[in-house]
């Protein structure tokens, strides 16, 4: 499979949200990097917005529309499906890889869950979460960001150790241009 390449991502930049990818390279590299490793045959990417990291992988976002969008002519399939939910409507190992880019700190304190179900439906995962951003929950930017670091990150994946884990420094002044960790498990 195909994944994003810096053309792509420089398209991105010059989209109506411009800023909000600005400084992200730096760790979709990372991915990629991982990604073009494995070469897997089959990806599902969680909360993808309005791109995704693999080309034409399947997708899965919540039923409603969010902020984000979905990406612009997807060629996978799209599944809607609330990660937060129980009993994701895949079958056992159906993906050789589950991606989730700046989506786990957003699932309701369900991520244990979900991180269950990733591990059932796919071989192998990489999450990139926020990395103790400050953002006070009296702050309308982002308070599910705040102070995530790698103990409540351990938890929300059942203390399952990873086989990378990357940290990426802070890439701008605002908040979401925070320091970002990736981590990446082998589940077979």
């Amino acid at each position: 499979m195909d994944t994003m390449s810096f053309e792509d991502f420089s398209r991105l930049l010059q989209g109506d949200r411009g800023e909000y990818y600005a400084g992200r390279w730096e760790y979709y590299k990372e991915v990629i990097d991982i990604v073009n490793e494995l070469k897997p045959a089959s990806v599902l990417e969680l909360g993808s917005g309005s791109h995704t990291i693999v080309k034409g992988c399947d997708i899965m976002v919540k039923p409603e529309d969010d902020n984000w969008g979905r990406p612009i002519n997807p060629i996978g399939r799209i599944h809607y499906h609330d990660a937060t939910e129980k009993n994701w409507p895949f079958a056992d190992k159906q993906y050789d890889l589950f991606i989730a880019l700046q989506v786990w700190e957003h699932l309701s304190n369900k991520q244990s869950r979900a991180f269950r179900e990733a591990m059932r439906i796919s071989k192998a995962a990489i999450l990139s979460l926020p990395l103790w951003w400050d953002c006070p929950k009296d702050n309308a930017n982002y308070p599910e960001h705040h102070h995530i670091d790698e103990e409540l990150i351990a938890d929300w994946t059942l203390n399952i150790k990873p086989e990378k884990v990357i940290k990426i420094a802070r890439t701008g002044d605002r908040v979401s241009k925070g320091p970002r960790i990736i981590y990446y498990w082998k589940f077979y």
